[in-house]
C-alpha cells in the first residue's frame, strides 16, 4: 500500500509537471491537498529532485518571464505571485534582479494608453492610478509617465 502511495505521488507530481513548471513547495503543497501522506509527498518529490525536475531557481526565473510577458507588473505584485506559489525570498530576490522594472513600466503604460480618454488630465490621472495598481513604485511611475505621455505629446506635435 504505501508503495503504491509513493508511486501515486510521484506519478501525480510528474502529471502536474507536465502541464507547467511548479516550484518545490507548489509541488508539495498539491500532492497534500491530494491526500497523500508526508512520507509518500517526501519521497515523489526526493525522486523528482534526483531527476533533476524540481528547480525553484529556474520555475522563478520562467515565471518573471511569462508574467512580464502576459502582464507586466512591478515588483511588489511580482513578489507577491511569486510567494504565493511557495519560492524562497532568496530565489524571488534572484529572479526580480533580472527584472527590467522601467521597461516593464513603459511596456505596460503604453498598452494602457491606447485605451485611455483623450483629455490629458484625465491620462495622466488614470494612468498613474493603473500603473500603481499594477504594483511600480512611484519613482519608475513618474519618469514612464513623464516619458510616454511627452513622446505622445511630441507624436502629436508632428502630425499638425
Amino acid at each position: 500500500m504505501d508503495e503504491g502511495k509513493k508511486s501515486s505521488a510521484l506519478d501525480h507530481a510528474l502529471r502536474l509537471l507536465a502541464g507547467r513548471a511548479h516550484g518545490r513547495a507548489e509541488l508539495e503543497s498539491k500532492l497534500k491537498k491530494k491526500g497523500f501522506d508526508s512520507e509518500s509527498i517526501a519521497k515523489a518529490l526526493a525522486r523528482l529532485d534526483e531527476l533533476n525536475l524540481t528547480d525553484d531557481r529556474a520555475f522563478a526565473q520562467s515565471c518573471t518571464a511569462s508574467m512580464a510577458r502576459r502582464k507586466p507588473e512591478g515588483r511588489l505584485k511580482t513578489r507577491a505571485r511569486l510567494k504565493q506559489k511557495g519560492l524562497p525570498d532568496n530565489i524571488i530576490d534572484e529572479a526580480l534582479n533580472g527584472c527590467d522594472q522601467t521597461e516593464l513600466c513603459r511596456s505596460a503604460a503604453e498598452k494602457k494608453l491606447r485605451t485611455l480618454p483623450a483629455s490629458p488630465d484625465q491620462k495622466k490621472k488614470k494612468l498613474i492610478t493603473f500603473l500603481k495598481n499594477r504594483g511600480f513604485d512611484w519613482e519608475t511611475i513618474r519618469e514612464t509617465v513623464k516619458l510616454v505621455l511627452g513622446e505622445e505629446s511630441a507624436r502629436s506635435d508632428q502630425l499638425d
